[in-house]
């Protein structure tokens, strides 16, 4: 009996059973299917015992080695359907009001004021530079206007030196009582509603350079970055998340916020909607068929078929 069974489930037998499975297996709600509360767990278990392996690290290096010696040509926008580029220029580009406080908080850095403070000082020099005395000169001049034209150049040069030593020392001191004044106007012309659509296509304009910009370039700047930092960082950033207290509960709720948004709807409804319902049964019968026959073969199936069958 038992080898009539197995003949048949050589043959056309499993594909059918494989079929008959995958019916069953799409006509029923992704809800039934999902067991969110163990879904979770085995999720945090998996991530937690990821993070602190000791191969964990090694495998972020090999990720990172293998990207920094694979970049393809062309830029990021050659290699992103424009149905993805567009909407994210226009959700980035979309003239919206900043939050004056956070913007505060953003641009109040040492290093804004820094770069601030040496903006308005080279431009206050440059001005007092181009007010420092000129000496007249004399294309025919006798010896003796020429000894008192040298005088005068070196009384007339050290008065400039001095100008020029206190403008640019007055220069330093106008800008360092100004600064902070400065940095909160450049703040609120940032949060101003009146300049929100020309800082809107500003922020068009960094996507554009970023999308435009060759991937050996970009590669080339994150190839600054110290590898060994990113590894740590990285690792550091895993053992981080799979340490939180509450995380099993959130990846529940997470999984349960989006089965339940699903509506009920089957499997098969969903591959259906998405426009890949039979090149995905293609796919899957073909590989469940294969993985079947396989099983099927073994030793110990075949004694488990002998004894469910024996009388």
């Amino acid at each position: 009996m038992s080898k009539t069974v197995l003949q048949r489930l050589q043959g056309q037998s499993i594909d059918d059973l494989v079929s008959l499975a995958i019916d069953h297996l799409l006509t029923q709600p992704i809800a039934q299917l999902i067991d969110a509360p163990l879904l979770a767990q085995q999720t945090v278990l998996s991530l937690h015992n990821a993070a602190h392996s000791a191969a964990t690290e090694e495998w972020i290096r090999d990720q990172i080695t293998t990207q920094r010696s694979h970049v393809p040509t062309g830029t990021l926008r050659d290699s992103m359907p424009a149905e993805v580029i567009d909407p994210i220029k226009e959700a980035i580009s979309r003239p919206v009001t900043l939050n004056r406080a956070i913007v505060g908080r953003l641009v109040e850095h040492g290093a804004v004021e820094d770069l601030l403070r040496d903006l308005l000082v080279n431009a206050l020099q440059g001005f007092a530079k181009r007010l420092r005395p000129a000496v007249p000169g004399s294309g025919k001049a006798t010896s003796r206007l020429r000894s008192l034209k040298k005088v005068s150049e070196g009384v007339l040069g050290g008065l400039g030196a001095e100008i020029e030593r206190q403008a640019e020392q007055k220069a330093k001191e106008f800008v360092d009582s100004i600064l902070a004044s400065v940095v909160a106007q450049a703040a609120d012309d940032l949060c101003d509603p009146a300049k929100a659509e020309t800082y809107g296509r500003f922020r068009g304009h960094i996507v554009d350079q970023v999308m435009d910009t060759p991937l050996a370039e970009l590669a080339g700047e994150i190839d600054k970055l110290d590898p060994e930092a990113l590894v740590s960082t990285s690792a550091a950033a895993l053992r981080a998340l799979s340490n939180r207290n509450n995380l099993t509960e959130e990846v529940t709720a997470l999984i349960e916020s989006a089965v339940a948004n699903l509506d009920q709807k089957s499997a098969g409804e969903l591959l259906t909607e998405a426009g890949i319902a039979d090149t995905w049964r293609e796919d899957t019968e073909s590989q469940v068929t294969a993985i079947a026959r396989g099983f099927i073969a073994t030793p110990g199936f075949q004694t488990w078929l002998d004894e469910l069958l024996c009388d």
